[in-house]
């Protein structure tokens, strides 16, 4: 993979998946379901994708239309 030994592209793909694919993703859903993004990069940091799984399960906020 990219010319990489198969252990080293395996770790960094741990790496990738483990760590900062919830930050990614936490970010998105903190804006999309009306939280603080930052509060939720910060519980992020703690508990990882626990954090993710909540966001998950938490109903999306619509959208105020102005009229």
């Amino acid at each position: 993979m990219f010319g990489l030994d198969a252990p080293v592209a395996v770790i960094i793909l741990v790496i990738l998946c483990g760590f900062i694919l919830p930050f990614i993703l936490n970010g998105y859903l903190a804006k999309s379901r009306g939280k603080s993004v930052i509060l939720m990069l910060l519980l992020t940091c703690i508990f990882s994708w626990i954090v993710t799984l909540i966001l998950a399960l938490l109903p999306k906020v619509e959208q105020a239309r102005l009229r």
